[in-house]
């Protein structure tokens, strides 16, 4: 007879790192919304593109899909710091 998924070690020690990175989606979903606002202000005061703050944005929103796929159960690698911080992501170019 298996025992119940609580009774797992492995059960708590997943539940212990999905509120650590809840906390860190919350503060990562901030500075993506403070870096669109930057962006949207900066784009519409010049025309001139600011490669590093897009990188910034798009490697962010790499972070937020890892930390939500995370979350969600659908995959079980931990994002950053446990693996290295994503790169832009080149598929949407």
């Amino acid at each position: 007879m298996n025992k119940p998924g609580y009774a797992n070690q492995d059960f708590w020690i997943r539940m212990l790192f999905m509120l650590i990175y809840w906390g860190l989606l919350n503060i990562a979903l901030t500075v993506f919304g403070f870096l669109v606002i930057i962006t949207t202000l900066v784009r519409f005061g010049s025309k001139t593109e600011l490669t590093s703050l897009n990188y910034w944005l798009s490697s962010t929103g790499v972070f937020i899909k890892q930390t939500i796929s995370f979350l969600s159960f659908s995959k079980e690698e931990k994002p950053f710091p446990f693996q290295s911080w994503p790169e832009k992501d080149s598929r949407e170019d």
